[in-house]
């Protein structure tokens, strides 16, 4: 059996490597076509409110950056009115009386300059000091308009913050009452999961934080998340920025021939052979560029750098994920628990055994700062590092969980995850989806028949004599969340099911990297950041293009502009706590 699935495999490599260049652009062609008529029949039959509404829609997917994409969602919040729906402070959602009334009372102690009062809202029994005090950070709240959630919520968080300021202005108000509210409030942590075949997406949601000044100062990665997070660790945010504008990365690559030739770019037929690329892809588990900004990383970064050099450079929280298969071996790696390991080692380890060698070890250094294997003990000579899709994923409450033991350093409550996966992203509980057309608001209010508009045309025939006709809804609100609430059931049932199999060990290692996803702490907050669908493109994964970085990070990028409103909301606080206790340790 066995030789006759290799037999098979191969007849099918070489069949593919043979097909003429000619045949997949026939099919190019024949696949743009089909697309074509498709959005042309589908723009046919629907209504004009709602062809309107999506023309809107698909301006976001190619802006190019953070300022045109907000200018483009405002206007999709006007098709739909939900500019209406942020300026009426009214929501079961949350508690908007407690936020109406605390506002109110920072807003009165501002302007008198009641320092005490200040202070008391900012104490770590203080409202303030509250990640979601009053339900603010609920979800639900952040997905009816694409710019955020209540204009009430936004104005609380701004006075905050300006109360904040006004406290550090006062040399009266020690460092201990900041660091006391920072460890009341905790902390947030970027979580990098997944990316064997779309890792490169990793970057641009690092990009998109960095330039709005949301970018956690813990990270921690797996497998190929691990390479893209040395990024973070290694780079000081200034030079981190400047490595990911525009073509800073290619730049650097393509000015050096021989890391080009290692991993197989340069050569003409090699982009040809579909079928050595699908194998390759199939059996080592990486695509071409990913393994080539793999080597960069490894060659222009990381270099022989530890996790304690790293943090005294960068004063970064930076951990990597291992899974060995000895359990008395630490599977998290930082500057505390294994300072001298070397990072390069680390990422090749959370990569695993079965992706890069059989023969991969842990190193650091020693006294003398020589590289040497961090395990010399007899029993762990044989030891090997799973790929995360191979180990056994333990349960989020586990003493074991990589991602409990973050919490137990860094007092960690709060985790903005990074999935590189976008077919989960249809999937994901725990995404932030936008149910744009489900509010009483969302009407199409620019119908060329209103009333508004046909005032204006015919400004001297009385509105009684005009025969309006009535505003198209958008959506039915109870179809719509009908087909939600199904959906969501049967994605929980699907990932139950899944979860049990997996438990069985009857799950294959391809379906694990498809499905199951290393788990958070169930005491922590979680925010998903997956790419779009329409991101999956099978020519740039099996080709491995090299404009394949600039492309996912720009696809990354995107992607946390949606999220943002809310990781603002949970963070701002957090963050400004953060740079007042930086700028009094730097005066001190």
């Amino acid at each position: 059996m066995y030789i006759l699935k290799n037999t098979f495999l191969n007849i099918t490599y070489a069949t593919l490597d043979h097909v003429p260049p000619f045949f997949w652009n026939l099919l190019h062609v024949i696949a743009d076509i089909i697309y074509f008529w498709y959005y042309k029949l589908v723009n046919y039959l629907r209504p004009k409110s709602r062809t309107v509404y999506y023309e809107a829609i698909q301006k976001l997917d190619i802006c190019e950056s953070y300022e045109q994409w907000q200018a483009t969602a405002s206007m999709v919040d006007d098709i739909t009115g939900a500019n209406l729906w942020r300026r009426n402070f009214f929501s079961r959602r949350y508690d908007f009386n407690s936020v109406l009334e605390q506002y109110s009372i920072l807003v009165k102690a501002i302007e008198n300059n009641q320092f005490d009062i200040i202070k008391e809202k900012c104490s770590t029994t203080g409202p303030c000091m509250l990640r979601n005090f009053a339900g603010i950070a609920d979800k639900r709240l952040f997905t009816k308009s694409l710019l955020g959630t209540k204009l009430l919520i936004e104005q609380y968080l701004e006075r905050t913050v300006q109360g904040l300021n006004i406290l550090n202005e006062q040399t009266l108000t020690s460092t201990s009452f900041y660091q006391r509210c920072k460890f009341s409030l905790g902390t947030t942590a970027l979580v990098l999961q997944g990316g064997s075949l779309f890792g490169l997406f990793h970057l641009g949601v690092i990009k998109g934080l960095l330039s709005q000044g949301l970018l956690p100062n813990i990270i921690s990665a797996s497998s190929m998340g691990a390479c893209i997070a040395a990024v973070f660790g290694c780079l000081s945010n200034e030079e981190m920025s400047e490595l990911l504008q525009d073509d800073g990365i290619l730049n650097i690559i393509k000015d050096d021939p021989d890391l080009l030739k290692l991993c197989g770019y340069g050569m003409v037929e090699q982009h040809l052979n579909l079928g050595t690329l699908i194998q390759n892809l199939i059996h080592h588990g990486y695509s071409q560029d990913v393994y080539l900004f793999m080597q960069f990383v490894l060659k222009y970064v990381v270099k022989d750098i530890t996790f304690e050099e790293a943090y005294q450079k960068t004063h970064k929280i930076f951990n990597v994920v291992i899974h060995p298969t000895d359990t008395s071996c630490p599977n998290l790696l930082n500057y505390v628990t294994t300072p001298n390991v070397l990072i390069r080692s680390a990422v090749m380890c959370s990569l695993g055994s079965d992706i890069v060698s059989n023969d991969t070890t842990l190193l650091c250094k020693n006294l003398d700062n020589d590289i040497v294997p961090f395990l010399t003990i007899e029993k762990f000579k044989h030891i090997k590092f799973l790929a995360p899709e191979n180990s056994i994923n333990p349960t989020p409450n586990d003493n074991d969980n990589p991602y409990t033991r973050l919490t137990e350093l860094f007092n960690v409550n709060n985790f903005v995850v990074s999935l590189a996966r976008p077919y989960l992203a249809p999937f994901v509980v725990n995404d932030l989806k936008h149910e744009i057309k489900t509010s009483k608001y969302y009407y199409y209010k620019n119908y060329p028949d209103t009333k508004n508009n046909l005032l204006e045309t015919l400004p001297d025939i009385g509105i009684s004599q005009i025969n309006f006709i009535e505003m198209e809804p958008l959506a039915f609100k109870f179809k719509y969340h009908l087909e939600r609430k199904l959906k969501n059931i049967l994605t929980m049932e699907f990932y139950h099911r899944m979860q049990v199999l997996d438990n069985l060990g009857l799950l294959s290692s391809w379906v694990k990297r498809l499905i199951i996803d290393e788990r958070t702490p169930r005491s922590a907050v979680e925010i998903a950041i997956v790419p779009n669908i329409k991101s999956l493109s099978l020519t740039r994964i099996i080709e491995g293009q090299l404009d394949n970085i600039k492309f996912w990070i720009n696809s990354g990028e995107r992607s946390t502009w949606p999220i943002l409103p809310l990781i603002k909301t949970r963070c701002s606080i957090e963050f400004k706590l953060d740079e007042i206790i930086k700028e009094r340790k730097v005066k001190q």
